[in-house]
């Protein structure tokens, strides 16, 4: 009997031994069969990068994101991007294990909590104002004594915190639709924005107010990419940036940044 007992006491420990070795190999494994088409992919209204035309999502990072699918023989189409506000794709992208948000602009603070894929553009930040009310900024400081508009939680609102400036000072918008609204109604007299894209909205959706608005301080130069949830396996964030070096050292991605007028 003490045979009996010792002999399946040692089988209890060795099937013991073997569940808790085997779980790392198990894990490894279910993350390694995370693929492209298992992620979900959102952005914001940011034209011309990412915005709507006819029902559909479209834009110069949205046609770079088609081609990496393509490359990776993954199945999703523009109808499985999702466009919400950029505060609530940054909260998702902090709470959830399989987002992919973009156009992201790279910094060392989003590098410490997101994965990151990039760049396939490189633009600037600016202060930008209505010309009629002729402001000069000639340092970053001469803008703290101003309300600034800024989107929540994009590049703009993070650099003005990074530089001193008090959050009070600064008003937050949802997005660039809300921005513009507020400057134009006089609720502040500047916005900390990409200028391209600000511009670029306005001579679309707002024609006759293009010609009132000027950048009169460039803040700071941004390379914008795909932000991926921690937990997404490294090995499919790698493969996402193999295939978009891949597509950068062809003409494709500055045929598209030309067809949106980026390059």
């Amino acid at each position: 009997m003490k045979r009996f007992l010792k002999i399946t006491e040692a089988c209890v420990i060795a099937v013991a031994t073997l569940l808790i070795f085997s779980a790392t190999p198990v894990l490894a494994l279910q993350q390694a069969r995370v693929t492209a088409d298992d992620l979900v992919y959102l952005t914001e209204n940011f034209p011309p990068h990412n915005f709507e035309k006819n029902n559909r999502i479209t834009g110069a990072s949205v046609e770079i994101l088609e081609m990496i699918w393509q490359r990776m023989g993954c199945n999703k189409t523009d109808k499985d991007i999702e466009m919400i506000p950029w505060a609530r794709g940054i909260k998702r992208l902090e709470n959830e294990p399989n987002i992919v948000l973009f156009g992201m602009g790279f910094s060392v603070e989003r590098i410490k909590k997101f994965q990151w894929v990039g760049p396939y553009y490189k633009h600037s930040f600016s202060l930008i104002a209505k010309k009629a009310e002729k402001i000069k900024i000639h340092h970053i400081n001469d803008a703290k004594t101003f309300l600034i508009g800024v989107v929540r939680q994009d590049m703009g609102h993070q650099l003005l915190l990074k530089k001193g400036f008090a959050p009070d000072n600064l008003d937050l918008a949802s997005d660039i639709e809300s921005l513009f609204n507020k400057i134009n109604y006089n609720r502040f007299k500047l916005i900390c924005y990409t200028d391209h894209a600000f511009l670029n909205y306005i001579g679309k959706h707002h024609p006759k107010k293009l010609g009132q608005f000027e950048p009169v301080f460039q803040v700071s130069n941004m390379r914008s990419g795909f932000g991926f949830s921690k937990k997404i396996p490294a090995s499919l964030v790698q493969q996402f940036q193999k295939t978009l070096d891949e597509l950068l050292n062809t003409a494709v991605v500055d045929e598209i940044l030309k067809k949106y007028g980026l390059n």
